[in-house]
This record gives structure tokens, C-alpha cells and sequence, in this order.
């Protein structure tokens, strides 16, 4: 059941599921209930307050992340700042925030930690657990890399279409490259090529391969053929049998069979086919399937003979069509299975591998620790868009929250979507996920509430009541009961939109009137839709068209005020040519082209060739005849008959190449484009400004390429290859050739989400695309998509695309805040090509809607005015437009303002910067250079290993270990401090060590299995070590210890090292008097990573790992080694830094902390030296600063 939200009552610590209809605040709604959340505010609130890092918000692209974060962190900072002033002058009538001033009452008692709360959020929202649902799956994967079983160490790629197909070709000729003739004349009809393959199914190759509804004759590709082989033979013996008495047979009762004579030429056509010696038998089957069910599916006149029964069932029981379906079943099949394999054996990963790899791990029986982590990292977690999921995100989230231990109130789940506008099922998404969550929540009480929004900021409320209506006119207007429409409150608004002093309706429409037979074009539409907007922008130049309210100041409508909303590239293409004879400049903000298939991609390619060549006549030749060079074919002929001027030109070609070569070649490009007057060239053509964007955006992409290749021809080669346009990646879209003051045109499915004041809907009453699909799908009643190999439910899979058209239709009306201009046309026929009775394949969402539901009527012609009167009431005006109006010339462009840059009046602090323990030691390591040894520096920063056993004299080896297995023989440098130390982070420390883990340790230091029982007693000396005051690590619960504690330490002052030297010498015993810190004065902050911090009996311990190489016996790890070793790589200088900066961490979050009494000391763990049991801390370094030092230190940095 559907409850009204109320954002300060909602019970946090439950499962919730929040509809939010179009314009009902979503986004503000979450950041509200994230902010509940840091202050523990509200009714039902979360057990305990959490910080930002516990949050976890998934949204599903990057500019939503980027988004959130930024309201989030905007709401926060204005919370903090009423918080501030209200405890101050205690004015509730200052708190203009109507969610902070519900939750009010709740946090008033402890006001100055509420304050602390969102002041530390504001610091640190970078930091927030805000991530796309990719970024999620990536972190986890790393963070718990160990725990999951899949190692950390994997490259992430956005796009690797081409690593795909190469798989695809590899499967191809495994299959089909040792297969007979006839064979492969099968797989020519069915797959056509291993590109034409891969293209149809491409997106069944992520996410979860649908179920098929029936079981197949044949369970493999090769068997495949072998069976259509074998149905062929069939047919032609059936064929060869009967031909003769079927042709008699049919002529003797040809006038009986159908009374549309006409059609009986086709039986004649086929026969002339099958007679044919040039006819294949592929051929044959398919014309007799097409032909057959016409005349012999339904006969009661007469009795058909055995033969043609027999002939009938043969090809109801094979049909062609059914066994390509069943074919690409098998064959995507395999492809995924090649994929996988190819992915889990490479570090190469690509976005939906982490989603794959993430689910799986999830799945397995000990993944109860795992989700146990993450439910602790993470004890609420937010998803947004949750309409737009499929089956595997919904498989990971339900593994970690829904399906957990009952009755547990330490956790809660929200999802939060609009069932409305999911719109993205050709990417995946899957709107029957959705609604089976909402089921399963309904059957296992997993979810309690599901929840909607009902008020509407955006639109105005003479457009919602309209929209209300619209949709309440139909029964089932979504098409699938699960999804319901709520009517939705207008919030007050008092702006209206204005024209000649008066107040415009909800919808504008532009209804065509010209003759039916000319049918509904597109182009005629759009020249309407110019006109009128044309004729707006002139009146609003004038004054007479605005946006405002009565006292308020008025707000003239410009061309960015309106967005034009199409379904794809072809209706952008017509509306921009329309808009472009009108004056009207405007930017498609869909573009999904490749920058590298456009026009200036072929072009600039040209002029490098002749850069790189110059004294190939034809390249010359090729590169000034383009139109980014721009001679005409007389201007070529004058310059080829001037030795003069053509030397001069070869001249420049070579100097552009010395740039090339000398600086790269962006500066080369940037030189010529100045040099050769490129731009001004451009300024002739119409479409100069897009060609120079492809040019300049083209020039950056070669730069970057550079530096993966060896020399220029290298590059010139890569570029030739991108010409094809195979790349898939993101920066190579066509970039936006300008966006200020232009009209925008976008697609309806990435409007989602936008508001704009004016919306334009020109085609949204052309039937979409009914572009057959190559292949049908369907949700079964467990809403399992189902592949339809025999066209058994084709009924089901229109009604699922035109559900989709539905919300598709709901998301273009529900953008607009004053009016939407909708254009109509006189009659239904006019869009149906006269068909007598509507036919529900041609009927647009809209007119489903204003047929009250209805899919067939028997009518032969409607009034849309009537049909809209009664939908909208008298919240629409009708403007018949014919296709001779011409309203005006071309607008012209108002004087462009001059403009000048802004003066910088602020001064710079060019010695503030972010520093950390690593450079210093790197400037202490050029002025003492040996005294501090090059190979003993702190892996824990730099991922660098002591590497010299020259200079270490030998030890005996260890008896406990066997020979050549000990920890002073495992290898040595930067990979393996870093395998080690991420290896330490991920361990759980009361819990036995697994064999698993330990191989795949091994996997990473390049080890075999005979390391597996040395490891296992060297981890377990490491748990079990003594450890003074703090006792072993083997006693450390999870709870107790915080790993990778990362801190940015603020330097108030300016780094001053006279006296941070004589604060030293004062209190540090380490202070080295030969060799005092010298470096240049900073001003800024030390960020740093601390290995581990663990709380054990009252006191925190501050922890690091080295796994420095000091000698190959014991000895070389006692404490006196140990200190010397600390000393000379200043290692000290690090650990006070590290303390201090845990001091001011404790400092902050506990009021009760006092250094003397909570603060345990200091461990340098050198992990070799801790390879037995024993009492003389072998190994390990302990210290704990003194007070006055910490102290000192502080004073001296400032705070």
C-alpha cells in the first residue's frame, strides 16, 4: 500500500521503497533524509548518528554523482550556517529551511555537536559514499579484495568493444572455419558475418541472458547445422514427392481455397521458384512458409489430401526463422561464456564485469563475511533511480540488505525511483526488475512501506491538473497494473508565462491543416514549429513575452528558455535545418557521434599526411584541396603552375613538421591553424563553428595519443585506424559546439531529469519507429525476460514496447514548468494513412491516452480538438498552421556584448601546497644523501624496498622454517611491500588464518605453493608477538581497529624549521644534531595514510608496517638495529607527524581525550624480524612522544 512521505517521520532503520513522481523533489528529499541521518534528527530515527562515509548513495551516471554531492554538500553548509546563527541569537523566524525547522526539537539539546556534525561534513564531503553503482561494485572489489577472492590488482576500462570482438572473431573461427561448404552456406543465412553477429547482439552480451521458452532440438552450434541439414534434406524429399500432385491438386480446387483470386499468383511464383534450377532450398522454405498458412490454416470447404498435411506439419514443426532464433540463442550463449572466461583470466575489466564479478562473489556460501564488512562499512545505503536497475544490481543489493538476518535494526535500505519514467530498457534497465522487488517485498515483508511524493514543484498548476487528467483518462494508462498513476498537488507557485499581457495556457498546439493525402511530414512540423518560435522570440525582444509575477521583475524569454525534445538524431537534424532558415541558433545535446567519423577527422588526417610527407606531390595535393585547407580546383591548378609559391608551400609543410617533431604535435596544429588562416577560411561555411569544435577537440585527442606512440608516422597510423569509428569511448563524442542563449535539443530519454520553462513536442504524435526487431522478448509472470524462439508471444512484447512508449510519453509531458507546444494534426488520419480503423500499431502514446485506453475503434475519422477538449479542458489553445505560412525573415542576432576578462586583485600564497612525509624524506634524502641509504625508503608512501643484500653480512637461517623459505628470502622490492601491506590491511586478525587468502598471496609475490606453510607460521608469528602495553594483534577485533586511516594535517603557520629543529632538540631523544631538518619554509597541509590504528584497553596505538630488508638472520631486528634503522631514514620525523595528527583526530572526536592518558605509543612493525615467537621484540619498535613534544608540535602548526 502507497503511503504519502512524510521526510521527518520515516523510519530509517527499516527497508523503504519511495516512489517520486516527475518534479515531486527527489533529489531534495534525499539530501534531507542524508542529512537526518548525519544529525541522528527525526522521528524513527537510525540508531546512531553515521558520518559521511558510512552513507552509502548509489546513483547510476557520474553527473548524477556529481550532483548530489554538490547539493548535499550546498544544503549541508547552509544547515550549518542557520544552525550557527540560531545558537547565537536563538530566532527560530531566521531558519527559512522547513525540514531543519521540523527537526528542530530533536537536535536543540545537543545543538553544538549537531553543529560539529555538519561542520565536519562540509570538510570532508569529498569523502562522502557517494558513488555510480560501477564505482561501488569497484570499490568493494578492491577494498575487500582478499575476502572476495578476486585479487585487487585490475585495470578498469570505460570501453572495449574491440577487445569483444575479438573474442567474437576467435569463437567465429573456432566454429565455423572447419565446416563443410554446404555448411557454411547455412551459417551465411543465419549469422551473415561475425560483425553483422556481434551487432545484433551486442547487448545481450552484459547483464543476465534471458530464458527461453521452449527446449531445443540441439544443444550446440555444430549440431545446429547437422540438424538444419538434416530438416533440408527432409524438406526436398517432401518437395521432390509431392510437387507434382500438389500443383494438380491446387488447380483443381483453386477458386475454393481463397476468393481472392489475385493472390493465388503467389502459389504460381512459387512454384516457378522451386522449379527453378537457380532456386535454393532455403529459398524454397521460405517462400512455402510465407504462402502456406494464407491458404491452408484455415479451409473448411475443403479436405485437404495427406500429402499436403503432411507437407503443412513438416513446416509448422520447422520453421527458418525460428531456428536462426534458436542458432543466436546458442551462439550468444557461448560468447558470453568466452567473454567471461576471457575477462576473469585478464586484468583488463570493463564497467559491467565489476557488476558480474561482484554478484558472483556474493553468491557463493562464505560470502556471509564479506556482506558482513560491508553492511558494517556501510549500515544505510540509498539507491537512486532504482526503476532503472536490472537484474544483477538488484541480485548485489538484495544479497547485502533485503536478504540478511531478520529483525535486525542496524541497518537500512532505501531505493528510491519513479516506476514512470523508466525509460532505458536498450541499455539494460529493466522495469520488471522493479516491480519484482516490489513483490517479493510484498511476500517476505522484506520492504514494510512503500512510499510516493505527491507534491510537484516544478510545473505550473494548470499543466499538472492537465497532465492529471490526461492520464486518469485511461483505466491502465502505463499499460501494467503494478504501475499506477497517483495525481500529484501543484506546489504554489506565482510566476506565470506572459505573451501580449496575457497569461498562456498549459498547452500550446499547432495543428496542420493541409490535405490528408500530403500526410503528416516531419518537415512541415518543424518549418510550424520555427515559425512559432520565431514569431515568441521576436515579441520578446520587443518586451511583450515574459516569465513573471504580479510585483516581481519580468523576465524576458530568450532562446535558452526552450528545449525541443526528439527521439533521436533524425528529428533533431530536420528541426535544426527548420530552426537554422529561421535565424535560430541551436545545440543537439544528445550528440552520440564519433569525432573521429566526421568530416574534419578525414580532413585533418589529410593535412597531417602532407606535414609528415612533404614532398608527396599527391598527399599536397589531397591536404590543400580539403575544406580545412579550402583552395578551389582553380586555386590548386594557379599554385601547381608557380614553382615559387608551390616551393614556399612545401617550405611550410616542412617547418610544421620540425614543430611536430620538435614541441608534439597540438603546438604543430595550433601553429598551422594561425599561420594558414584556418578559422578565417571557415567563416564561409554554414557549418564552420561545429567543423572547428571536431578540429580543435581532433588536435587534443592526437596529443594525448602521442605519448602511447613511438614516433610520428606511428601516430599518423593510430589516427588512420580511428577513422573507422570503432572506438565506443566518451571522449571521443562530438563535443557541444556552443551553449549560452541557444535553443536546446534533446532527446526525450536524456531529458530525464531536466526542467526547462518552454517544451516542444513537434513529432511526439508520429508513431515511433516501428523498425522490426530481429529477435522478441518478453516478461513471463515472474517477470523473467524471456527469448520468444518461436514467436509464441508476440502480443506480450508490443505491449511491453508500447509500456515503454507510455513512460517515454509521461517523461516528455512532465519537463516543462509553463507550457508545453505540442504539435497535432487535424485528424487521426492524418497519421494514419487512412487506415478505416485505427490500428493499434500505428495509435502514438497520446492518442492511447485521449482514446480514454481504447486501441481500436471503429471510426473513420476524429477531431483532435474534440478528443483534446475533452482530455484538457480549457487548459490548451489551437493554432492551425498550413504549410505556405512564412512568418518573418530570419531573426537576427542581437550585437554581441564586448567582453573583457576579470582582473585578479587576491594574492597568492605560492608556498602553500600539499606536502607528506614521503617529500620531505625525499629532500632530507638530497641533502644527506649518505646518511640516509637510498635503499631502506618507506614503502608504506613510496612502494620502495631495501634491495641490497651486498652490504648485509649472512645470518644462519631460521630453524622453524625449511631452507630457503624464511621471511628474509622472500623476494624484495616495491610489489611486494605493497602485497604485503594490503595483504595486513584486509586480514581479520582474531580469526584462523585461510589457505585461501594465503594463495592468493602467493598468486601476487610470484610464489608457489611451497610457501603456503611458511606463510601460515609467519602470519601467525606476526598475530601472536607480544606487543608491549597493547598486548597482540591476534587480540584486535575488527571493531578495535581502523586500517588506511588517511588525514590531511593542517599547517595553521608557516613552516617554520629553526624552530621545529629546537623543539626537537629540546624533547625528541632521536634528534640527530649532526644532520638537522632542512627544508624550505611551506605553508599548507601533510597529508599521510596511516597503517593502523587499534584501541586496546582504554588507548589508542598508532601502527606501521615496514618490510624493510635489514639482514637475512634475527639479529638484524633487534630493538637497538631497529632504532638505528628509524633514525637514519628518519622515520621518527614520520611518526610524529602521524601522532600528531591522531592526536588531533581523538582531540576532535572525543571531549573527554587527553594525550597523556589515551594515547598508547607508537609501533614500527619490521614484519621480516617477527618470524618467531618470542619475548624480545625481535622485530618491533615502540616509542610513545612525550607531551611537550606533541604539544609543542601543535603550537608550532597551529590549528
Amino acid at each position: 500500500m502507497n503511503t504519502p512521505l512524510n521526510v521527518i517521520t520515516l523510519p530509517l532503520a527499516q527497508n523503504n521503497i519511495i516512489e517520486a513522481s516527475a518534479g515531486t523533489g527527489k533529489t531534495y528529499t534525499m539530501v534531507t533524509l542524508y542529512l537526518r541521518l548525519l544529525l541522528q534528527a527525526g522521528e524513527n530515527n537510525f540508531p546512531t548518528p553515521l558520518d559521511i562515509e558510512q552513507i552509502l548513495v548509489v546513483t547510476f551516471t557520474r553527473d548524477a554523482t556529481r550532483e548530489l554531492r554538490q547539493r548535499i554538500r550546498e544544503r549541508t553548509q547552509l544547515w550549518l550556517k542557520l544552525l550557527e546563527s540560531y545558537q547565537q541569537n536563538r530566532d527560530k523566524s531566521e531558519i527559512k529551511d522547513n525540514e531543519l525547522l521540523a527537526l528542530l526539537p530533536y537536535i536543540e539539546a545537543q545543538l553544538p555537536l549537531a553543529i560539529q556534525r555538519l561542520s565536519f561534513a562540509c570538510e570532508y564531503i569529498d569523502k562522502a559514499a557517494i558513488f555510480t553503482i560501477h564505482g561501488f561494485c569497484q570499490r568493494i572489489l578492491r577494498q575487500y579484495a582478499f575476502d572476495s577472492g578476486l585479487g585487487f590488482k585490475f585495470e578498469l576500462l570505460e570501453q572495449n568493444q574491440e577487445q569483444l570482438r575479438q573474442v567474437n572473431y576467435q569463437l567465429w573461427r573456432d566454429k565455423f572455419y572447419s565446416i563443410s561448404a554446404e555448411q557454411a552456406q547455412i551459417v551465411r543465412q543465419v549469422f551473415v558475418t561475425p560483425d553483422k553477429l556481434f551487432q545484433q547482439n551486442e547487448r545481450l552480451l552484459t547483464g543476465e541472458l534471458p530464458k527461453i521458452n521452449q527446449t531445443l532440438p540441439f544443444t550446440d552450434i555444430s549440431a545446429g547445422l547437422d540438424y538444419y541439414q538434416q530438416q533440408l534434406q527432409q524438406f526436398q524429399r517432401l518437395e521432390q514427392q509431392y510437387l507434382a500432385e500438389f500443383i494438380d491438386w491446387f488447380k483443381q480446387y483453386e477458386e475454393n481455397l481463397n476468393q481472392q483470386r489475385s493472390k493465388s499468383k503467389k502459389f504460381t511464383d512459387y512454384f516457378d521458384a522451386v522449379l527453378s534450377a537457380t532456386a535454393t532450398i532455403e529459398q524454397r522454405i521460405a517462400l512455402a512458409e510465407k504462402l502456406l498458412p494464407i491458404y491452408f490454416k484455415k479451409n473448411k470447404e475443403v479436405e485437404l489430401p495427406a500429402f499436403v498435411i503432411e507437407f503443412k506439419n513438416f513446416l509448422q514443426q520447422f520453421s527458418q526463422n525460428d531456428f536462426c532464433q534458436k542458432m543466436h540463442y546458442l551462439y550468444v550463449a557461448e560468447l558470453r561464456q568466452r567473454i567471461f572466461e576471457y575477462q576473469d583470466n585478464h586484468n583488463e575489466k570493463q564497467f559491467d564485469d565489476l557488476l558480474r564479478m561482484l554478484r558472483d562473489v556474493l553468491q557463493k556460501p562464505s560470502a556471509h563475511k564479506l556482506i558482513a564488512l560491508i553492511r558494517q562499512q556501510y549500515p544505510f545505503a540509498m539507491i537512486d533511480e532504482f526503476q532503472d536497475t536490472d537484474p544483477v544490481q538488484l541480485a548485489i543489493f538484495s544479497k547485502i540488505y533485503l536478504q540478511a538476518v531478520t529483525n535486525e535494526t542496524t541497518t537500512g535500505f532505501t531505493v528510491i525511483g519513479d516506476p514512470k519514467q523508466a525509460i532505458y530498457r536498450f541499455r539494460g534497465a529493466d522495469i520488471f526488475t522493479y516491480l519484482s522487488i516490489k513483490d517479493s517485498c510484498e511476500q517476505h515483508q522484506a520492504i514494510e512501506h512503500i512510499y510516493t511524493l505527491q507534491r510537484n514543484y516544478r510545473s505550473s498548476a494548470k499543466l499538472i491538473e492537465s497532465i492529471n487528467n490526461l492520464f486518469l483518462k485511461a483505466k491502465n494508462p502505463f499499460y501494467l497494473d503494478e504501475i499506477e498513476f497517483i495525481p500529484v498537488e501543484a506546489a504554489q507557485q506565482t510566476s506565470a508565462f506572459y505573451v501580449q499581457g496575457q497569461v498562456q495556457k498549459a498547452w500550446q498546439l499547432l495543428q496542420l491543416t493541409q490535405d490528408e493525402n500530403n500526410g503528416l511530414t516531419m518537415e512541415i512540423m518543424a518549418q510550424a514549429f520555427a515559425s512559432h518560435l520565431q514569431q515568441l522570440l521576436t515579441i520578446s525582444q520587443q518586451g511583450n513575452a515574459y516569465f513573471g509575477a504580479d510585483g516581481q521583475e519580468k523576465q524576458a524569454i530568450t532562446a535558452k528558455d526552450i528545449a525541443i525534445l526528439v527521439r533521436n538524431g533524425k528529428e533533431s537534424d530536420i528541426i535544426r535545418r527548420a530552426l537554422t532558415q529561421k535565424g535560430i541558433a541551436s545545440v543537439y545535446l544528445s550528440e552520440r557521434s564519433n569525432v573521429f567519423t566526421s568530416m574534419a577527422a578525414k580532413d585533418l588526417y589529410r593535412i597531417l599526411r602532407a606535414c609528415l610527407t612533404p614532398f608527396n606531390e599527391g598527399a599536397v595535393l589531397a591536404a590543400v584541396g580539403c575544406t580545412l585547407w579550402g583552395l578551389t580546383a582553380d586555386q590548386i591548378y594557379q599554385l601547381k603552375q608557380n614553382e615559387t609559391e608551390w616551393a614556399a608551400l612545401i617550405e611550410r609543410l616542412l617547418h610544421y613538421q620540425t614543430v611536430w617533431q620538435a614541441q608534439g604535435v597540438l603546438p604543430m596544429l595550433y601553429q598551422l591553424f594561425q599561420s594558414e588562416q584556418i578559422p578565417l577560411r571557415l567563416q564561409q561555411f554554414d557549418f564552420s563553428e561545429r567543423y572547428l569544435v571536431d578540429l580543435l577537440h581532433l588536435s587534443e585527442l592526437l596529443q594525448q595519443a602521442m605519448n602511447q606512440q613511438q614516433n610520428e608516422e606511428a601516430l599518423l597510423n593510430w589516427f588512420e585506424l580511428q577513422l573507422s569509428g570503432n572506438s565506443d569511448s566518451e571522449e571521443n563524442r562530438l563535443r557541444l559546439e556552443r551553449e549560452q542563449n541557444v535553443v536546446s535539443i534533446i532527446t526525450i530519454h536524456k531529458s530525464k531529469g531536466l526542467e526547462y520553462p518552454l517544451v516542444c513536442l513537434p513529432f511526439i504524435l508520429n508513431p515511433a519507429s516501428n523498425r522490426k526487431e530481429a529477435f522478441g522478448f518478453y516478461h513471463d509472470e515472474q517477470k523473467q525476460l524471456i527469448w520468444d524462439l518461436h514467436n509464441q508471444q508476440p502480443e506480450k512484447a508490443e505491449r511491453e514496447v508500447k509500456a515503454e512508449e507510455m513512460r517515454l510519453l509521461y517523461v516528455a509531458l512532465t519537463r516543462a514548468k509553463y507550457q508545453l507546444i505540442v504539435g497535432v494534426p487535424a485528424t487521426f488520419n492524418a497519421i494514419n494513412n487512412k487506415f478505416s480503423k485505427w490500428d493499434s500499431k500505428k495509435l502514438t502514446a497520446l492518442d492511447y491516452l485521449l482514446l480514454g485506453g481504447q486501441q481500436n475503434v471503429e471510426q473513420k475519422e476524429v477531431s483532435y480538438a474534440t478528443l483534446l477538449t475533452q482530455a484538457l479542458a480549457d487548459n490548451y489553445e489551437m493554432q492551425e498552421i498550413t504549410e505556405t505560412d512564412e512568418i518573418n525573415s530570419p531573426m537576427q542576432s542581437s550585437a554581441p556584448r564586448e567582453l573583457s576578462a576579470r582582473q585578479f586583485h587576491q594574492n597568492i600564497e605560492k608556498n602553500w601546497r600539499v606536502t607528506s612525509f614521503s617529500a620531505l624524506q625525499a629532500k632530507l634524502q638530497a641533502l644527506y644523501g649518505e646518511h640516509l641509504s637510498d635503499n631502506a625508503q618507506d614503502y608504506t608512501d613510496n612502494a620502495i624496498e631495501v634491495d641490497d643484500e651486498e652490504t648485509v653480512p649472512s645470518a644462519k637461517p631460521l630453524s622453524i622454517y625449511p631452507q630457503h623459505f624464511t621471511p628474509f628470502d622472500l623476494p624484495k622490492g616495491a610489489g611486494v611491500g605493497s602485497v604485503l601491506h594490503t595483504f595486513l590491511e584486509k586480514l581479520d586478525f582474531i580469526q584462523p588464518l585461510k589457505t585461501q587468502s594465503l594463495q592468493i598471496l602467493c598468486q601476487y609475490l610470484g610464489l608457489d605453493e611451497q610457501w603456503l606453510e611458511p606463510l601460515h607460521l609467519w602470519f601467525s608469528n606476526i598475530l601472536q608477538q607480544p606487543l608491549p602495553e597493547m598486548g597482540c594483534l591476534a587480540n584486535v577485533a575488527s571493531t578495535d581497529k581502523l586500517m588506511e586511516m588517511q588525514f590531511y594535517l593542517k599547517l595553521g603557520n608557516l613552516f617554520n624549521q629553526q624552530q621545529f629543529n629546537q623543539i626537537l632538540r629540546q624533547y625528541h631523544p632521536l634528534y640527530d644534531q649532526q644532520h638537522p631538518v632542512q627544508i624550505e619554509e611551506i605553508q599548507g597541509v601533510i597529508r599521510g595514510v596511516v597503517d593502523l590504528v587499534v584501541r586496546q584497553n582504554g588507548k589508542y596505538y598508532l601502527i606501521d608496517y615496514k618490510s624493510n630488508f635489514l639482514g637475512d638472520g634475527i639479529e638484524y631486528y633487534q630493538p637497538d638495529k631497529l632504532a638505528k634503522a628509524i633514525s637514519s631514514q628518519r622515520y621518527d620525523l614520520q611518526y610524529l607527524i602521524y601522532s600528531l595528527a591522531l592526536h588531533r583526530y581523538l582531540k576532535w572526536r572525543d571531549p573527554n581525550y587527553r594525550y597523556e592518558t589515551h594515547f598508547g605509543g607508537v609501533f614500527y612493525l619490521f614484519l621480516r624480524g617477527m618470524a618467531v615467537q618470542n619475548n624480545a621484540q625481535t622485530g618491533v619498535y615502540f616509542t610513545k612522544p612525550s607531551v611537550e613534544l606533541i604539544e609543542k608540535l601543535d603550537q608550532l602548526w597551529g590549528e
